[in-house]
Formats: structure tokens, C-alpha cells, sequence
């Protein structure tokens, strides 16, 4: 009698998109290269089209009043976002998910529609994340460097789809990079937990990532309804569906795989310890 658990769906679909991680690379690569070659304008143009968006709405807030008739629906969801990473991911996610989201916006804020400054401002973040990936014994920085290349795939893939580079799809733009690179690194704290317990690489990332599925999936919807509700002209539903696909398959079908390739080994633990539960289903046995 087999007394092994069953994986589940969830767990044997992201076992197979880890199995094909090799293809992901590729897939992501040529895309990215295929459209950069004719849109880059178009694709930096989100970056300050977004800030310049984000600096006009944040000037627009005079005081808390305002800030809530402007982006209550917006608050709440982001608030939602958090608390899910908080549940779901642990205490080290949710804090690293926040500090992520408010660097996101920091850097929006920064830029200010500055022409000159998103291709420096991007290649100083990539070569740092870089740097840190090869120096740097820590969870975050194998995650930075794989949402760099990650985040210019979904900047190149959200230029083709039919909307057009118009308002309000900056801010839209800037809310999924914020909630991208939030989700990433509360995904690297939690994978950095499960290695430090002691658990192969594989398994920590698998892990992690199940952990992952229902901030993502129901954060996402969260925040994408409430940029539909906020939006002029009221909700486009073809939009947000749309929205809502790329962003979730982005996340499991190239950012969880890709990361993989990080040299998460170094971090796991030399012995593995094991929890209450495990023993006591041991004893059961």
C-alpha cells in the first residue's frame, strides 16, 4: 500500500513548467529581443508615461480626503495584496513584498517622466542585481536579478496587446510592476525559509511557489478590478481579463521557472529539520 501523499494539480503543473524551465528561457529571450528590435520607444515610453502619471496623480492629493476619493477602491485592494503575502507567505514575505512595493513607487516618483533617466535608472538596477546574484549569500538577491530580465519581458509583452500605449494603461502598467516585484520577493523569502530548513533546491521552489498561488491569483484580481472601477469610462472587462492572464501566466510560466536557474543551492541548510507534523505522520506510519 502506497502511504505516500499525492501531489495535487496545482503542485504537478508547476512540477512540469520547472521540467520545461529551459524553454521558458528561450521563449522569453527571443520575445523580449523580437519586440524590443520594434518597439523600444514604445517600451520605454511606459516607464515615463507611468511616473509622469503617478507624479500628477500624488500632487493631485492634498490631503487624506482627497487621497481616499481618488484611490479608495486602489487602497483597499493593495491593502488586500499585502495581507494575503502577510497569510500566506509568512511574516519575512509580507515585510519584503511591502518594502518592494514601496521602492516600486519610490523609483516612479524618482524618474518623474524624465526622458533621460528610465534606460540608466533600469541598467544600474540590473547590473547591481547581477552583481548580487554572483556575491551575495541571500534569498533576494537570486530573485533580483531574474525579475530584471523577467520585468522587461512582461514591459515587451504588454506593448503588443491591443490597448495601445494610452492613459490610464501607464498606471495600470506601474501597479503590475509594483505587484510583480512584490509577489517575486516574497516568493524569494519564502524559498529562502524552505532552504534554510534544509530542503533541496527543487522542492523550496515548488514550496514557495504553492504558497504563492493565492496572493497572486486572488491579489491580482483584486487589483486588477479595482484599476477597471477607477478607470474613466468604466470597466473594460476584455481589458482586465487581459491584464490578468499575462500577469499570472508571466509569474508561474517564467519568473518561478527562471529563477530556478539562480545558485539557490548555497543557501539550504546542512542538515534538515523537521517540523512537529512531519514526525507525527512518521509515527502514524
Amino acid at each position: 500500500m502506497d502511504l505516500r501523499e499525492k501531489p495535487g494539480k496545482a503542485q504537478t503543473l508547476l512540477e512540469m513548467l520547472l521540467r520545461f524551465r529551459l524553454i521558458a528561457v528561450v521563449v522569453m529571450v527571443v520575445a523580449t529581443v523580437s519586440i524590443l528590435a520594434a518597439k523600444w520607444d514604445f517600451l520605454v515610453g511606459f516607464p515615463i508615461a507611468a511616473s509622469e502619471r503617478f507624479g500628477m496623480w500624488f500632487a493631485e492629493m492634498e490631503n487624506v480626503q482627497g487621497f481616499w476619493a481618488s484611490s479608495q477602491y486602489l487602497f483597499v485592494a493593495g491593502l488586500a495584496c499585502v495581507v494575503l503575502l502577510f497569510v500566506f507567505g509568512g511574516v519575512r514575505a509580507g515585510i519584503a513584498s511591502v518594502v518592494a512595493s514601496f521602492l516600486s513607487l519610490a523609483a516612479l516618483y524618482v524618474l518623474d517622466g524624465g526622458e533621460d533617466l528610465a534606460l540608466p535608472l533600469y541598467g544600474v538596477f540590473a547590473l547591481v542585481s547581477l552583481g548580487l546574484l554572483l556575491f551575495v549569500k541571500c534569498s533576494v538577491a537570486c530573485m533580483l536579478f531574474p525579475f530584471a530580465l523577467g520585468w522587461l519581458f512582461l514591459s515587451a509583452v504588454l506593448t503588443t496587446l491591443p490597448w495601445g500605449l494610452e492613459d490610464p494603461n501607464w498606471l495600470v502598467w506601474g501597479a503590475l510592476s509594483a505587484f510583480g516585484f512584490a509577489c517575486s520577493m516574497a516568493f524569494a523569502v519564502a524559498t529562502g525559509k524552505h532552504l534554510g530548513a534544509g530542503v533541496p533546491q527543487a522542492g523550496a521552489i515548488l514550496k514557495a511557489a504553492k504558497q504563492m498561488l493565492v496572493p497572486v491569483l486572488v491579489g491580482e484580481l483584486l487589483l486588477v478590478s479595482a484599476m477597471a472601477v477607477d478607470m474613466p469610462g468604466g470597466v473594460n472587462v476584455l481589458n482586465s481579463a487581459l491584464w490578468y492572464v499575462v500577469f499570472a501566466a508571466w509569474f508561474f510560466m517564467f519568473i518561478v521557472p527562471v529563477s530556478s536557474f539562480a545558485p539557490w543551492e548555497r543557501l539550504r541548510a546542512g542538515t534538515r529539520r523537521v517540523q512537529m507534523k512531519d514526525k507525527k505522520k512518521k509515527n502514524k506510519k
